[in-house]
Parts: C-alpha cells; structure tokens; sequence
C-alpha cells in the first residue's frame, strides 16, 4: 500500500460520523500495518491519529493499543516508533500521559536490553509521576525510582543512584509487593556499598541473605556481606558484625562464600593477614572497591594495614615504628600515622611516644578483671533502682 493510498483511507476514517466505528477501524487498520511490518504507512498513521484534529479520546485510546501492537515487531522498529511517537505528542504530552508513560517504560526496557544503561535510566526519568491529571499509586513510583537506581549502578554513577532511591523511601512503607520491597533493599546495599559506607552495606546485604527468595541469591548477597565487612575500617563495630557473618554456618559452608570464608575467619580471630592472601581476595572485588584514595592506597590496602594493626595490638604490649612498618609492610611514618589515627578514632586503645618512636598497646585487662568490672557496674545499678524506689515510693522499702 502507498503511502498515497494510506493517507486516502485515513481521511475516510476520519470523515466517519459514528466514534465507535471510527475508533474500530483505526484499529483493525493499525493491527494490519504492524502484521505487515509496513514501517512507513505506520508513520503515516501515528501522525495522522496524533494530530489536534483527532478528538482526543480516540488518540488516547489508538495509542494504547498502538504501544502494546509494537511488540509484536523487531526491536530496531519498536524503538523508532516509540521515539517517532514521543517526537509528535511532546508538546502534548500532558494529553497522553499514561500513553507516554507506557511507552517510554517500553522504550527504557529495550535500552536496557542492548545495556544502554544511561539512556534507559533518562528514558525512565521523563516519565511523569507528579501529575494532577492521573491517580498514580506508590507502587508505580517506587518500581521507577528504583529501577532508575539500579540502572545508575550498573553505570556506576552511585551518586544518581543514591537520589532516586531516596525518593523511593519516601514511599516504600506504603509498597506491599515483596518483590518491589526487596529490589528496593538490594538497590540501597549496593550503594551503601558504592559510597563505601561498607559497615551498612554488609549490614544490609547480611539481611538480604536471610530474606531473599533464591539460594543462590542468598548466597550471593552473603558473600557481598562478608567483603563489605573485610573492606570496612577495623574497630569493634567490624568486629561485631564479622563474628555474626563467622558465626553463620552458611559462610562456611556454602560454595559462593567459600572462597572469602579464610579472610573471614583470619579476621574474626584477629590474626595478621599475608601479602599473598589479600592479593587472591583481591580478585574477588569489584572496580569501585579497589579504587585509589588520597594516598596512592586502595580500599583494601587500607582495611588489611588497620586490620593488622589491630590484630598487633593483642599481640605486642608494645612496638616500635620500624617494626610496626615491617610487619604491615609499609613505610615507619605511614605505620605511625595509621595508628595516631586510629586512636584518635577510638577504634585503638594505645599511646605514641614519638621521643622513643614507640607505640605502646592498652588492653582491657584479663577475663577476670572484665568479669569484676561487669558485676561491680550491674551492683551499681542495682543501687541506682534501689534509690529511685526509696525516693518515689518509701512505702515499698522496709
């Protein structure tokens, strides 16, 4: 059919008087372009059905039919319609906003198929879901923002990411759907992870790995807790979190975690980690996770140099620079200024004198001193509630 001939047929459909004739056989006419694949007459038909001179009602309803008549050809032709279509109707787009929601959403997902990451996620970003013209529900908004999220993340562009799953708690509680629940959890873990806040992140991850509804999921997002808690600072927060991760069964015993278990364990144990060991962990981490810092260093340089420091300090009572600098394996003033850090942290109990260049390590006293010091803090308590009740109620104590 020519171009020519299409046109003819289109202005006697338009000429109809009766609107539900009119509509079915606009209809019927666009199921037989798309049956023939006839690309350029269905130009001609978008345009003429998007044109102000076609009662609204019917250009909303031929282009609800037209978005899911698309899939039914290749993806090259779905995409050129689909642009073609939001090329016509932009500056009418408040008329068609379910229209162009529907299609840009079409349109995000074929990006995303050719791993066009970027141009999904501002594919989706245009679509309108602050509109008085239309009843959007939380659950509409949540499933873009959070698929915007993800697909920043698969750009690395975490900072993007962070923004729209942002908007996306703001109305998570009011999500019923798991699925959408979780999807939105895991976005949060990997930019957590992203921003390099790795104590949230395996936080996180660790809760994922309990609710997900896959084993090899579970799996998964407790391997990513587990790194994310080698990668954090050392101190009694990663401690606490890697005698959880130790304490799980699964870490040992599962084939996705068993490659991180040794790292784990060595840490939770509080032993000095070897060169050659963190280089084979290393391979296990994602780019952002190996990124450079300020001082040549990566992530992980960082958390394995605090980490040994930290297993040191219930080693040695005291140790000098240079031995310091030998064991981490790094320069004597490096080795001083992570520790200087460290205490001022509160994440290292020591002092430094820089007189004798020595650091010397406070512990917390045996099992027996701790054991006094928690019963003379509960009698101190005890006296306190005691107090109270003779203040408040002197009827009670005899």
């Amino acid at each position: 059919m020519s171009q020519q001939q299409m046109q003819k047929i289109l202005e006697e459909t338009a000429a109809l008087s009766d609107h539900k004739i009119k509509s079915e056989k606009y209809k019927s006419l666009l199921q037989q372009l798309v049956d023939t694949k006839d690309l350029n007459n269905l130009k001609v038909f978008i345009t003429h059905v998007t044109e102000e001179s076609t009662p609204l009602v019917i250009s909303r309803s031929i282009l609800t039919t037209l978005t899911v008549a698309l899939k039914g050809l290749d993806s090259a032709a779905q995409m050129s319609l689909s642009n073609y279509i939001l090329e016509r109707i932009q500056d009418r787009v408040v008329a068609f906003e379910e229209q162009v929601s529907d299609i840009r959403y079409n349109l995000a997902k074929l990006l995303e198929r050719q791993e066009n990451w970027r141009d999904a996620a501002k594919c989706l970003m245009a679509i309108p879901l602050d509109s008085s013209q239309r009843v959007i529900s939380p659950e509409y908004k949540v499933k873009i923002y959070v698929k915007i999220a993800r697909l920043f993340l698969e750009e690395e562009e975490s900072v993007q990411a962070e923004t729209y799953i942002n908007r996306a708690s703001d109305s998570i509680h009011l999500v019923k759907k798991q699925k959408l629940i979780l999807a939105h959890k895991t976005c949060f873990a990997r930019i957590m992870d992203y921003k390099r806040m790795f104590l949230k992140a395996s936080n996180k991850y660790y809760e994922l790995s309990t609710i997900l509804p896959s084993e090899g999921d579970r799996a998964m997002a407790l391997m990513c807790s587990i790194i994310c808690a080698i990668l954090d600072k050392a101190g009694p927060q990663r401690s606490r979190m890697l005698a959880t991760l130790y304490k799980d069964e699964r870490s040992s015993q599962s084939e996705a975690t068993k490659v991180v278990y040794p790292i784990l364990e060595k840490m939770f144990f509080e032993r000095v980690l070897r060169k050659s060991e963190v280089t084979k962990f290393a391979q296990l981490l994602k780019p952002h996770q190996m990124a450079l810092l300020s001082d040549g260093g990566t992530v992980l340089d960082k958390a394995v140099m605090e980490h040994n420091l930290f297993a040191a300090s219930k080693i040695y009572n005291n140790i000098t620079f240079d031995e310091l600098g030998s064991l981490l394996e790094i320069p004597s003033d490096k080795a001083e200024k992570i520790a200087a850090k460290m205490m001022m942290e509160s994440r290292l109990v020591g002092s430094i004198d820089q007189i004798d260049r020595l650091i010397q390590f406070e512990t917390e006293g045996d099992c027996f001193s701790q054991w006094d010091k928690s019963i003379e803090n509960i009698c101190l308590h005890m006296n306190s509630i005691i107090e109270n009740i003779t203040t408040k109620q002197p009827e009670f104590v005899v």
